[in-house]
């Protein structure tokens, strides 16, 4: 009768040596809680200067074209007689190097007439250079350059590339092999490289929101951030990066940034709670100032730098404590909200425009799907796709929110309706083109 309490105890030990694991879990679930629960102080963050930034210091800036240089237009030169000039003949250059005339796209000046054409399948017309009489496709220097399939299924199937369908797909329903395909979106996201860096510069913005998404490689298992940046009233993503979630990423991503904005234009920032913003946005908004009763040059920051913070406490999927907070790390609020007002915008602090364009990518780059089952294999591929999808979004896809009601209706053949609204691109809005590009133009559009 004495040993029965004896195995009842070793029974309850039993029992809690093997709920261990989901005692600890619970422990700690109670401790954040509590934790959470207690209001705590933010922690005061130091301004960084540009020494700090490995950009600044290496002197790194970005490989922009120079502005065209002042040439004598040909037709000044040449004489009046002959046939006038009938075939568009803009944004083509001449290739070559030795030329008076060459990358220089403006059809008032450079020499290039039309030469007739070639091509088995499909026509393909040539330019004549008539300075340094060579003649070339006007092909050169695009994505297109010596290809034989037909341009129809090129510009095909790179419109379903970035409305999120994947290359083992398009291969299965096509009939193209996958390396094919690669070959092309890599080629094109060079072009579109070449694209974003020609346009996207001299920038005017006026509210700036940063945000990271998550994605991963298939090489290794390896995760990867996609630093995005959006504009809030224009749609616009100057910014676009791949890499790590650290210090150095963030001075890379905000570098560039500062470079792609007019002289002397300051937006106002908001991101998510990530620290290493704070960092590298003080580090590039800012100037050496002599002050009286130092030795030493001071670094200031600018006065109309301003910068709030999203603070989400999430478990899971869900909000958790006090579910979202606003921190103004610089700068006052009323300050703030008023400038956001005078800009068009509701004037809260928010994160939302950003957050979409990340919704976006995902819909439109299959590599970074959700729960996909084909992520990209390398860092580069990735990055091909992606800006291939940001010359797409930019110059090709018109936004719900950035349309313009027009003064009188259109109106249209038949029993359609007329016409009320114009669509707009983010590109248009910005004010960097005056119409919505076709993909055809996209892929055709020549650079050097």
């Amino acid at each position: 009768m004495n040993k029965q309490p004896s195995y009842i105890l070793i029974l309850v030990v039993l029992v809690l040596l093997l709920e261990l694991p989901r005692l600890k879990t619970f422990w700690k679930s109670l401790t954040k809680r509590k934790a959470s629960a207690k209001s705590t102080k933010p922690r005061v963050l130091k301004v960084k200067t540009e020494d700090d930034c490995p950009n600044c210091q290496t002197g790194h800036t970005l490989t922009i074209p120079p502005p065209e240089t002042t040439h004598i237009p040909y037709s000044e030169t040449k004489s009046k007689r002959g046939r006038k000039k009938k075939i568009c003949t803009h944004n083509y250059f001449c290739s070559n190097p030795d030329c008076y005339y060459y990358q220089v796209s403006d059809e008032r000046i450079h020499a290039l007439i039309g030469y007739g054409s070639h091509g088995k399948y499909e026509c393909i017309p040539d330019l004549f250079c008539q300075e340094c009489e060579k003649k070339f496709t006007i092909r050169k220097h695009t994505l297109l350059y010596r290809l034989k399939t037909l341009s129809k299924t090129i510009f095909m199937v790179l419109s379903l590339l970035v409305l999120g369908i994947d290359t083992s797909a398009l291969q299965e329903a096509i009939g193209i092999q996958e390396s094919t395909l690669r070959t092309w979106l890599t080629r094109n996201g060079a072009q579109s490289r070449k694209l974003h860096e020609r346009f996207f510069k001299d920038l005017l913005l006026a509210h700036i929101q940063l945000d990271e998404l998550w994605a991963k490689l298939k090489e290794k298992e390896q995760a990867i951030w996609i630093w995005t940046v959006c504009e809030a009233k224009t749609k616009i993503i100057p910014v676009i990066q791949l890499g790590a979630r650290t210090q150095e990423m963030a001075y890379s991503v905000v570098h560039e940034l500062k470079s792609r904005l007019k002289p002397g234009c300051v937006p106002i920032f908001s991101s998510d709670g990530l620290k290493h913003y704070f960092y590298a946005l003080t580090a590039h908004f800012g100037e050496w100032v002599v002050v009286e009763g130092e030795k030493k040059l001071v670094w200031l920051i600018v006065t109309l730098f301003q910068y709030a913070q999203v603070i989400k406490q999430q478990r899971g999927y869900r909000l958790v404590g006090v579910g979202v907070e606003h921190r103004m790390l610089w700068g006052y609020v009323d300050e703030y909200r008023s400038r956001l007002k005078a800009n068009g915008l509701s004037g809260n602090i928010n994160t939302s425009f950003v957050e979409r364009a990340n919704l976006t990518i995902r819909q439109g780059v299959s590599k970074v799907t959700r729960r996909t089952w084909g992520p990209a294999k390398l860092k580069s591929e990735l990055e091909d796709h992606i800006y291939w999808w940001l010359a797409y979004y930019h110059f090709a896809r018109p936004h719900e929110s950035l349309r313009i009601t027009l003064p009188e209706p259109f109106l249209r053949k038949g029993k359609q309706r007329p016409r009320q609204y114009q669509k707009v691109t983010p590109a248009m809005a910005a004010g960097l083109v005056t119409r919505r590009w076709s993909v055809k133009e996209l892929i055709s559009y020549p650079l050097p």
